[in-house]
């Protein structure tokens, strides 16, 4: 723990304190503090990571549908269950090498539009910030999907099905039953979800980022860990990458406790 956790954490906190190559070391004071709010740099990068967490609750009510259906043994329920999981053991750039090679100008997506007689909707969908956030997303839904209807599969093992069937026989409907019964009682099962994928957005994007869109175009798709990898080993600055390392530190920490408060709040109402 102290070499490969706290040592470095120590380092990089007193580093954000100074201009540091990797070699030679000038103390500066708060100037990659000043630097990095009054620069304008910070709230875009702050942006692409909100973008990315307005995404969560779509992924979550997504897996929830998915695991409650599997849970009920739908039609081929066993094959899509190894389906779903599939991408979620690859490795995040052969995610993402996949879709920039379906999504690329002449890539399948395209060349599907073209061949139905769509072929106005064809466009760089890498190559414009909207769209290339759209990607992004996908390719984080596709890979996420299989750890989310694992999660809550486990959770829907553990539940009480007469409660459910309960509420079945006093003319409950299919959605009622999942927001109003289990929905509740799968609170603990969400709130993991819900802090671990928050913590992947702020420090788990990199290799999605690096192998779509390389944060192009310009820094409209960098996300805070992309621009630490851009500052510390592309243009060589660590002492501000060190600055960046330590807020999204305390930004990370905030936010999974903010977050986990207000869940045990929920769960106490």
């Amino acid at each position: 723990m102290t070499v490969f956790m706290w040592y470095p954490l120590a380092t990089a906190f007193y580093h954000s304190f100074t201009q540091w190559d990797g070699v030679t070391t000038q103390w500066i004071g708060l100037q990659n503090y000043s630097t990095i709010f009054t620069s304008g740099q910070l709230w875009l990068l702050l942006r692409n990571n909100f973008i990315f967490l307005l995404s969560i609750p779509g992924i979550l009510l997504i897996s929830l549908i998915v695991s409650v259906l599997l849970f009920e043994e739908v039609p081929g329920w066993r094959f899509f269950r190894s389906v779903y999981y599939l991408p979620t053991i690859l490795s995040a750039v052969v995610v993402g090498m996949l879709m920039q090679t379906l999504f690329s100008p002449e890539g399948a997506i395209n060349e599907a539009l073209r061949s139905i007689g769509l072929g106005g909707f064809a466009q760089p969908w890498i190559g414009t910030a909207p769209t290339a956030f759209l990607v992004l997303i996908l390719a984080f839904y596709w890979q996420t999907l299989g750890q989310g209807v694992l999660i809550f599969l486990s959770g829907l093992s553990s539940l009480s099905t007469e409660l459910i069937e309960a509420a079945r026989i006093d003319g409950a409907n299919w959605w009622q039953r999942l927001f109003r019964i289990i929905v509740p009682l799968l609170a603990p099962a969400i709130s993991y979800f819900m802090v671990t994928n928050i913590i992947y957005i702020f420090i788990g994007l990199f290799a999605l980022v690096y192998s779509i869109t390389r944060g192009g175009p310009g820094y409209e798709t960098t996300p805070i860990d992309y621009m630490i990898y851009v500052k510390a080993f592309e243009s060589g600055d660590l002492g501000y990458a060190s600055t960046l390392s330590v807020i999204l530190l305390i930004l990370v920490s905030a936010v999974c406790w903010l977050q986990v408060k207000a869940l045990d709040l929920l769960a106490a109402d």
